[in-house]
């Protein structure tokens, strides 16, 4: 255990007490929404400066990197993986869906519970695929799908909506929408890799 900290202790520098929250999602390869939420449920521990800027202490940030596997030892492997954000605003669904893609190794997994928290993720974790419950917002689930798909770093990301209608017009519209496939809620969780590896090609 002591040689994966030291293994990783370089990155940081020999005199680094605190780092950025950017340069700190750059070691992680998360977004920096993530580590801010990291940060404020007390995860990471740190300094919030005068105007609400976050700075992360460098230990504190490598014990956290050490116990969830996010050391260099391990970037390779990381860099392989399929980078997964679910939009979903039901909680336990929400960590049942992350619990289940992230268990494997094969996605690193970003999640968003609300419209806002989901376009900065978009923007900053740059994700291959999307997984997003068209309710989130409650509105029209093609609509929602249409706006991922028609943002800048949308028109190339695989999108797996899940909706609670069953209705075929329902699905042929958040198809004609964007949607590279549609889950019709329940659904499984060996349904929703299939359909994300389908759609990824991973």
């Amino acid at each position: 255990m002591k040689k994966s900290v030291d293994a990783g202790s370089g990155i940081f520098g020999k005199t680094a007490q605190y780092i950025s929250t950017l340069e700190a999602a750059r070691l992680c390869g998360v977004s920096t929404f993530s580590v801010q939420r990291w940060f404020d449920e007390g995860l990471l521990k740190g300094a919030r400066l005068p105007g609400g800027k976050r700075k992360i202490e460098a230990e504190s940030l490598k014990r956290f990197m050490q116990e969830h596997g996010l050391l260099p030892s391990a970037s390779a492997v990381r860099e392989k993986r399929t980078r997964v954000l679910v939009m979903e605003s039901d909680a336990k669904l929400l960590d049942v869906i992350k619990e289940s893609l992230a268990r494997g190794g094969e996605c690193l997994v970003e999640t968003a519970s609300n419209g806002l928290d989901a376009g900065m993720a978009l923007a900053e974790f740059k994700p291959d695929a999307v997984v997003v419950s068209v309710a989130i917002e409650d509105i029209p689930g093609a609509s929602l799908v249409q706006r991922i798909r028609q943002s800048p770093l949308g028109r190339s990301v695989r999108i797996i909506a899940l909706t609670g209608k069953k209705s075929q017009d329902d699905i042929k519209e958040i198809r004609a929408a964007g949607a590279n496939a549609v889950l019709v809620k329940p659904f499984g969780m060996q349904e929703l890799a299939k359909a994300l590896k389908s759609a990824t090609g991973a």
